[in-house]
């Protein structure tokens, strides 16, 4: 089927580590914390699709894995790349910053202002890779650009995972957390190859 002839203009796929992980989620979130964080998740994948879908140049398909959801092809511009922060920095401001009764509200607040702060780490697969990519183009020629991204990348793992582990060892992360990190991990990992 064409494009044009769908009723949504985009492919939806879904695999099972999607629902696993969905699954996960229903059967041990006891606060609605964890499905806060997914809808925070969707909410900024939508940004960068709505952005996309307004500038006619929509991606070929959204995948729905246990990592999350990937959104192959489509734009790559600034616009469109910084849509999904620029969503949940909006709703942090709606959310976050108002005083309102409900507990959990001013949670997705937050909630929404850390996925927007995790995106825009200069790691591959995240918003800020290609943001920084984009930066640097302007300053270096394309392949000096990509070089330099490469290194802040890995200067960034450098720095995240012994503050993973301190944290762990530090009792300030649960450790089934890690675990479960490191399952999202390696499912992101075989599910894009």
């Amino acid at each position: 089927m064409r494009r044009s002839e769908r009723t949504f203009p985009v492919r939806c796929e879904f695999r099972f580590s999607f629902f696993a992980v969905l699954g996960f989620m229903v059967c041990t979130d006891s606060d609605g914390t964890m499905l806060l964080c997914a809808l925070a998740c969707l909410l900024h994948e939508l940004g960068h699709l709505t952005v996309m879908l307004v500038l006619h140049d929509p991606p070929d398909s959204l995948v729905f894995y246990g990592g999350g959801i990937h959104i192959r092809g489509g734009s790559t511009g600034f616009p469109a790349v910084i849509a999904g922060c620029a969503v949940n920095t909006a709703l942090f401001l709606v959310f976050g910053l108002i005083p309102w009764e409900n507990e959990q509200v001013r949670l997705f607040g937050v909630i929404n202002l850390l996925i927007a702060a995790f995106n825009l780490l200069p790691v591959r697969e995240l918003d800020g890779h290609r943001l920084l990519e984009l930066t640097l183009i302007h300053a270096f020629t394309p392949e000096k650009a990509a070089r330099l991204t490469d290194i802040c990348e890995r200067v960034m793992l450098i720095i995240i995972l012994p503050s993973v582990i301190l944290l762990v060892f530090s009792g300030r992360l649960n450790f089934s957390a890690i675990i479960f990190f490191f399952y999202l991990l390696v499912v992101e990992i075989f599910e894009k190859i």
